[in-house]
């Protein structure tokens, strides 16, 4: 096995101009594929990671990096938004080293097996959660009793099921951060009190049901407090970290074992702040209380729409009197709260924007975040638009959350746009919000990066 080597590879992330995430997007590890690597590495299976999403490589620099990197195996991870920088990648790699093997892997190919398949340059698929797959394909294990792997045999692909699930997640070795150079990471604009900052996962799936969830029906698990306190810990003594952001869907859904983890973090002197994302039905007052001794600082909850009938289609099972008692309750903890919306879902119109801008406006949470609804393949929502004919396109570069891809009977296309601007004018640019900022005690820091944000904002509308 020491003789087999595999590179591990994240594609660039290049976002479009009038986009808001290209003015306030994080750059964080690609930490599935650091989980991979650890795994690897415990397997004595040489591996090296490119992350192309940090730093400043243009596609010329990519492609001297990858005619000159030669490996047996080169794995590419992708989300929609750029998996074509990822066949684009494996086009490459083909060309310079044709008799390596290339694997595709990330929600993208995990929904759209077949399509990554039909590109000559890809060799293999493993769709789900891919530690176990990924290992048994490098030991040459048989192919067709691999769980999770996509490839071509005799003119036709074959799906081994079910998708790859790692069930006991204390199991997998913490990611191998030694792999990347954790300084190139920052958190998203707005998100962070302290730096460096560096991302963490505690849980995998999701307890939502939300048509627009890649995560949605993918069964629950979580690591236990001891493990994530360990790697706090090390995050914090290897690498100087004083700021994580926990990306699970729901962080807080296994509430006892964030309490536990709180206890660890408060009761060991921890000097690290944090941020998380959370269900408005997944906090208490007693456990938001706790998160804020523990150093959380701030919460991002996924509000989507101010119309019922909307959340109904969407299947988001939360109604306006438990998001008003969550982020009262989460502003009361002094904790910072951040709220997501999204325009755009089936059912929406112009009257319905306009409920939501107001409602977004009258809950008042610190920042605000508006996207455009984006059917992922994947979803059952991608599957509800498709076989309506309400795609307008599959270009998966449109896919940025900045843009309509789904044609909806009751809103045109640039009605939706228009929302979407008017959206952060009208929450952003109020003398109310600007006052609450300057009133706040802002330092001089502080005032830089309020009117930097300004800035980013006056760039989308």
């Amino acid at each position: 096995m020491s003789d087999m080597t595999i590179c591990l590879i994240n594609p660039p992330w290049v976002t479009k101009q009038g986009n808001v995430w290209r003015e306030i997007r994080a750059i964080m590890p690609p930490l599935g594929l650091l989980y991979l690597a650890a795994v690897l590495e415990k397997e004595n299976i040489p591996v090296d990671v490119l992350d192309f999403q940090a730093g400043s490589s243009n596609w010329e620099e990519i492609e001297t990096t990858l005619r000159e990197k030669e490996y047996d195996y080169y794995g590419i991870t992708g989300t929609t938004s750029i998996i074509s920088h990822a066949y684009r990648i494996a086009e490459i790699i083909k060309r310079y080293h044709p008799q390596a093997k290339i694997i595709l892997g990330g929600v993208h190919a995990t929904a759209l097996p077949e399509e990554a398949l039909q590109r000559p340059a890809v060799d293999y698929v493993i769709r789900g959660e891919g530690e176990q797959a990924l290992v048994q394909l490098l030991r040459g294990e048989p192919r067709e009793a691999i769980q999770g792997l996509s490839y071509r045999q005799d003119g036709a692909i074959r799906h081994i099921r079910p998708d790859g699930l790692m069930l006991d997640l204390d199991k997998i070795p913490f990611p191998a951060f030694h792999k990347v150079d954790t300084r190139l990471y920052r958190p998203a604009f707005g998100a962070y009190k302290s730096l460096p900052g560096i991302s963490m996962l505690t849980t995998r799936g999701c307890p939502g049901t939300c048509t627009f969830c890649n995560s949605a029906g993918i069964p629950l698990r979580t690591r236990s407090a001891e493990n994530i306190f360990a790697e706090i810990q090390m995050l914090h003594q290897t690498y100087g970290i004083r700021e994580i952001q926990f990306y699970d869907d729901t962080f807080t859904v296994y509430q006892k074992n964030v309490e536990k983890l709180c206890d660890l973090l408060i009761n060991a002197g921890t000097p690290i702040t944090w941020c998380c994302f959370a269900r408005c039905d997944c906090v208490s007052e007693g456990l938001l209380k706790k998160m804020k001794q523990a150093g959380c600082h701030q919460i991002l909850y996924g509000i989507e729409s101010a119309d019922a009938d909307i959340l109904t289609n969407v299947g988001k099972h939360i109604n306006a009197a438990k998001n008003n008692m969550a982020v009262t309750m989460t502003k009361a903890a002094g904790i910072t709260t951040r709220c997501a919306f999204m325009l755009g879902n089936p059912g929406e119109t112009e009257a319905s924007i306009e409920r939501t801008i107001r409602y977004s406006i009258d809950l008042d949470p610190d920042i605000a975040l508006y996207n455009i609804t984006t059917p992922y393949p994947g979803t059952k929502m991608f599957d509800w638009a498709k076989e309506k004919g309400y795609l307008l396109s599959e270009n998966w570069d449109d896919y940025d959350l900045s843009k309509p891809v789904m044609r909806l009977p009751s809103l045109t296309a640039d009605a939706l746009q228009r929302g979407y601007k008017k959206a952060y004018r009208s929450f952003y640019f109020r003398p109310r919000y600007i006052l609450k900022c300057l009133r706040q005690g802002v330092s001089p820091a502080g005032l830089r990066m309020l009117a930097q944000g300004f800035r980013k904002m006056l760039a989308v509308c």
